[in-house]
């Protein structure tokens, strides 16, 4: 009898563990994470995330039949999250700036807009880049583990600062406390309006990258689910629900 019991309790663990084993892991079992990067990734007054790639993404949520929704979407500083989706499986961090560099680091969900890392001046000062090399003795001020953080490292750039949040570098720059900032370039142009700053006291004198901004996964995410989610991006842009979100911020 006992023996029988044994073999039915081991013949039910065979078919539970069976059964797990083909439940793939879905959008909702996918921790979605963010950064103030504005337009496309803000944090609103109550606190919920906005922007134009949480806009999308929350309608993609819904066209996969996803519970999610923008509030599910966390806004945390850029370090943190950087750290989290390159350790923690099932994680997502957007909007990142896709490079060669990265290429094998993620699984990537995209493109969800171009994206130009700019070295950003006050005109008054009259700095002139030609080249990298000519950045070498400046001062520049980056976000932390962002990719204008990393450029700057490869440009050989000997005093980086390197903080958690691109709205103070901008202060830094008024107050001549370093000589230029380097941050997505569109990002910086809006953050400049948004503090009533004037936008022609500033220039871009160097571009670094030239890429674009996706939606990056843990390199273990299902593929399945990769492509599940590029196709409703894909199908997005080509009804026009895509171009509206985008309308909406900057049109």
């Amino acid at each position: 009898m006992l023996s029988q019991m044994k073999k039915l309790l081991l013949s039910v663990l065979f078919v539970c563990l069976a059964a797990g084993s083909v439940f793939a892991v879905g959008v909702d079992d996918i921790r979605f994470m963010t950064e103030e990067l504005p337009p496309y990734n803000m944090k609103g007054e109550d606190g919920t995330a906005s922007g134009i790639a949480v806009d999308v993404l929350a309608e993609m949520f819904k066209r996969v039949g996803s519970s999610k929704t923008a509030k599910d979407v966390e806004v945390l500083p850029w370090a943190r999250g950087y750290n989290e989706v390159q350790s923690t499986p099932n994680t997502c961090l957007f909007s990142m700036t896709y490079t060669e560099d990265r290429k094998p680091m993620f699984k990537w969900v995209g493109p969800m807009s171009a994206s130009r890392t700019a070295v950003i001046a006050l005109k008054s000062k009259g700095i002139k880049v030609a080249s990298e090399a000519d950045l070498v003795g400046l001062s520049a001020g980056v976000v932390k583990d962002d990719i204008g953080d990393s450029l700057a490292q490869k440009a050989g750039i000997a005093k980086i600062e390197a903080i958690a949040d691109n709205l103070l570098n901008i202060k830094k720059l008024n107050s001549d406390r370093i000589d230029v900032l380097i941050y997505e370039e569109s990002v910086a142009q809006w953050q400049i309006k948004d503090m009533d700053l004037n936008p022609s006291d500033y220039e871009t004198v160097y571009a670094l990258s030239e890429s674009h901004l996706y939606y990056a996964f843990h390199k273990d995410t299902d593929q399945a689910l990769v492509d599940q989610l590029q196709k409703v991006l894909d199908d997005m842009k080509a009804d026009g629900t895509y171009q509206a979100i985008v309308d909406k911020y900057l049109k």
